[in-house]
């Protein structure tokens, strides 16, 4: 009696050791699409009821999904609910590849605790096509033999070919010829006119006038600086734009630091006497300085 007694103790405490399986009435199993091609894609909604804490894996290897394949998980949220416990709500990308229309039973594993209790959700129905045929050999079969081609190559199609490129060279000889011709005959290049040089003003004038009349200081200082540029590179500065000047100084080589330098000065010198800009006596000083070392460097 008492061994009796003992087995039955141990039955009931194995039963109750052992991690439940079935699925819950609350957990569901829905399927996007049901009729699908062998080897088409479809979305599978799993939601499971889980014990907070716990984490919800999927069993891809478990015999339920029966020729299913799953092919990849695209999102997993977790909802708490009243009673404590969470839902589990995973998406799954699956293809079916056995044909006909089955069920299958998708399957996760509940880990708590350190404790991994696999559970089968509820089944799900669907129509798989097969993509081959009734009766259809199931091997590939051969490719046709290959024909021959009608039209082969001329026996005049080389040497026309050969014929050809030596009467585009002799054509392109002759255009260079004809252009190098052309170029010995035209009349030499009448010389430019000479550019009529207006004197450099004295930066002396601009420094005393720096902060009674700054606008006349400053246009001291962007026609002192236009006609060095003139003297220096022969082209008439003061009757450009700033920005006109930035690009013929570019066109005669000027250094492309010593250039910005310039366009930089003469717009500040456009801002002063055409925008009502005024600026710091600091910075007027160091705009004078400026206009020195660029007549300087220029000179």
């Amino acid at each position: 009696m008492t061994l009796r007694v003992g087995a039955l103790v141990f039955v009931l405490v194995a039963a109750a050791a052992l991690p439940l399986v079935s699925a819950r009435a609350d957990d569901s199993a829905t399927l996007k699409a049901t009729t699908l091609l062998v080897g088409q894609q479809a979305t599978l909604v799993l939601e499971v009821i889980a014990p907070a804490g716990a984490l919800v894996e999927l069993d891809p290897a478990h015999p339920g999904w029966d020729g299913v394949e799953v092919i990849r998980l695209t999102r997993q949220t977790e909802t708490p609910q009243s009673d404590g416990q969470v839902l589990h709500r995973i998406e799954v990308v699956v293809a079916p590849f056995l044909p006909g229309e089955r069920p299958f039973e998708p399957a996760v594993n509940i880990v708590a605790a350190g404790v991994v209790s696999p559970r089968t959700l509820p089944p799900v129905r669907w129509n798989v096509i097969a993509t081959v045929p009734d009766g259809a050999p199931l091997e590939l079969s051969p490719l046709a033999a290959s024909g021959g081609i009608a039209g082969a190559e001329s026996p005049w199609l080389r040497p026309g070919l050969a014929l050809a490129a030596l009467a585009a060279a002799a054509a392109l000889f002759a255009a260079i010829a004809r252009l190098a011709q052309w170029l010995r005959s035209r009349p030499p290049r009448a010389a430019a006119p000479a550019v009529e040089l207006r004197p450099v003003a004295d930066l002396g004038s601009a420094e005393t006038l720096l902060d009674e009349d700054p606008v006349r200081a400053y246009r001291s200082l962007a026609v002192t600086v236009r006609g060095a540029l003139g003297q220096r590179y022969a082209f008439p500065a003061h009757a450009m734009t700033t920005h006109e000047l930035q690009r013929r100084m570019e066109t005669f080589g000027v250094d492309r630091w010593q250039a910005r330098l310039v366009t930089g000065l003469l717009e500040e010198c456009d801002a002063v006497v055409y925008a009502g800009y005024r600026p710091a006596a600091e910075r007027r000083r160091a705009d004078l300085t400026m206009a020195r070392e660029i007549v300087e460097a220029v000179g």
